[in-house]
């Protein structure tokens, strides 16, 4: 035994005399590559134990798909040689030069760094460097429904993804789009078609988009880039034993290393030439639409006018292949002897056969101050017919109503207008004793003012006016002391109370917030989107008594109970909750 461990301990100073010097070196596989494929690094040591490698510089730029190491042990003519290997297989994150940094083993002992050059896929060089390698299983394309269109016009942009089985992914995101040129929305969900191309079967995936260039001249549709894998064995992949035994030993034994195949796809940019806002327009609202329709609804449907009662009318407007911010504001005209108040605009936006769709809704309460024959004047919409390439008008025509008299309500007495010219020929009043002594009185004040320099006068003036806005503001908070918002929690038992209190303006503010957070729908403007929601006889009669009160001049008549039964009532009812509810009725749709 003795002899034998002697033996052993010659051999191993045997080989270490004729042991190489120790040495590291890194090298790739390939120093340039397409964005989207991986390459291969290797680290091998000769005579040396390996390093922990810190590899968090390489993460910078580079996704770690794979790592491990090997070993393979050489003795050729008494020379001995050990050699390990780590490998790594790398993805790069960017496009461009990119540097596998140098690593250092020891002291005078390092690897040098790499470049790689990393093609942008469908570039010229990255189709010359994969000649005769396309992968014809996958495809991005895009198509433009316009390459001539108007300022702010909707242009349907389609991308088309060919997929011959296995792919997936997220939907595609557009490169370097500029928010100055355009504006960008998915015509939602993606559409799937089975398609057959040189006998084989494939699919197309479609996605949609409106995009709404927001300046003319020429411009560039950005291009789209779509990143993905598919899983399966890839094309070329480490197998640890390739260098020991010469071969594919894992392809041999039956085995393979399944991983996931990235795919990146970009479709190519489009050029455009947007024309500028017509002369056609006539300096109106630019409303570039493909269709639009104005349409009112009176509630009730044939409206009887009384003085001092409310009607309720409602304005749609809706424009096919614009934005909700494109839309127009909606001018009711003033009217003698009717007064008018309207309610907040309320918009919704959707998507309508392929196209962007908008609405507006606005709803207006008429309060007849007189009666007799009154001319409600007709509404006017300008818009650009982007079909026809026309200037268009779409109006609801003026109404004549008949309003009745009201012995409940005193109407409104008309003032004579007296013109300058009448005014200076009447003959001035006799002034009365009074009046002289307050003539008097005034004379004295000027007099004093006018030994005052023009300074004082001003200040004086100016603290006069201050006063004024201070006594102004503290009336206004005695007569309205809830003009801050406050903070409801209760929207039940607020309202109960302020409507005990008569507070008629705190509950017409609290009820569509009651109304939202009762049916879960996200906004709610006004009594009329109340009504559709409440779907209640009863309480639509309180809330017609309850506008009434607000508007008119007669005040005194509203009947707090009532209400608050009826409101109560309403409250106690259980609904289903129903999300983003549309206030907007489907007849005009």
């Amino acid at each position: 035994m003795k002899k034998f461990a002697f033996f052993l301990f010659l051999t191993i100073l045997a080989f270490s005399a004729n042991a190489a010097e120790p040495s590291v070196t890194a090298s790739v596989d390939k120093t340039t590559v397409s964005e989207g494929n991986n390459l291969e690094l290797k680290i091998v040591y000769e005579n040396i134990e390996p390093a922990k490698l810190d590899i968090e510089p390489l993460r910078e730029d580079f996704d770690i798909l794979q790592a491990g190491n090997y070993s393979q042990i050489q003795m050729i003519n008494n020379d001995y040689k050990k050699t390990v290997t780590d490998f790594y297989k790398l993805r790069p994150k960017k496009t461009g030069k990119i540097v596998i940094p140098a690593f250092t083993i020891q002291d005078n002992i390092a690897t040098l760094p790499i470049t790689i050059n990393v093609l942008p896929t469908g570039s010229a060089s990255a189709q010359q460097q994969t000649a005769g390698k396309t992968d014809d299983r996958f495809s991005l394309k895009g198509r433009t429904s316009n390459n001539n269109p108007y300022v702010q016009q909707e242009i349907i942009y389609t991308l088309s993804l060919i997929d011959s089985g296995g792919l997936q992914g997220h939907e595609p995101t557009f490169e370097a789009v500029n928010t100055k040129d355009w504006i960008i929305r998915s015509l939602g969900t993606p559409e799937i078609n089975p398609l057959a191309v040189n006998g084989k079967n494939m699919r197309e995936i479609v996605f949609r988009y409106a995009f709404f260039p927001q300046r003319s001249g020429r411009l560039t549709i950005p291009s789209a880039r779509f990143e993905g894998y598919v899983l399966g064995r890839p094309q070329k992949h480490i197998d640890p034993f390739k260098d020991i035994f010469g071969d594919d030993l894992g392809a041999t034994l039956g085995f393979t290393f399944a991983e996931r195949e990235p795919v990146i796809l970009r479709s190519q940019p489009v050029e455009i030439e947007v024309k500028p806002v017509p002369a056609a327009n006539n300096g109106y609202w630019w409303l570039p639409a493909n269709n639009l329709l104005l349409v009112d609804k009176w509630e009730p449907e044939t409206p009887e006018f009384k003085v001092g009662e409310a009607v309720h009318r409602t304005i749609y407007l809706k424009a096919n292949g614009v934005l909700d911010s494109q839309l127009p504001e909606i001018k009711f005209g003033e009217t003698d002897g009717l007064k008018q108040y309207p309610e907040k605009p309320a918009t919704e936006m959707s998507i309508e056969r392929g196209s962007v769709v908008s609405i507006v809704k606005i709803s207006n309460v008429y309060i007849p101050s007189k009666s007799g024959k009154i001319t409600i004047p007709e509404i006017k919409v300008h818009w650009f017919d982007t079909v026809s390439e026309k200037a268009e008008t779409a109006v609801i025509p003026s109404k004549e109503i008949d309003v009745a008299a009201n012995p409940l309500v005193a109407e409104e007495q008309e003032t004579p207008r007296i013109s300058n010219a009448e005014q200076a020929l009447a003959p001035s009043p006799t002034q009365p004793a009074a009046d002289k002594q307050t003539s008097a009185s005034t004379t004295q004040i000027t007099e004093k003012l006018s030994r005052f320099g023009n300074t004082e006068i001003i200040l004086l003036l100016l603290g006069a006016f201050g006063l004024g806005i201070a006594l102004s503001y503290l009336l206004f908070r005695k007569k309205h002391p809830a003009c801050a918002k406050e903070q409801i929690n209760d929207y039940l038992k607020y309202i109960v109370k302020k409507a005990k209190e008569k507070d008629l303006r705190a509950i017409r503010d609290a009820l569509p917030e009651w109304c939202a957070e009762k049916y879960g729908v996200m906004k709610v403007n006004g009594f009329n989107d109340i009504n559709k929601l409440v779907k209640d006889k009863e309480f639509a009669a309180e809330l017609d008594k309850l506008t009434a009160e607000l508007y008119s001049d007669n005040k005194g008549n509203w009947d707090a109970k009532a209400f608050i039964a009826a409101f109560e009532n309403v409250e106690k009812k259980h609904v289903r909750t129903k999300q983003n509810e549309k206030l907007l009725p489907d007849l005009y749709k």
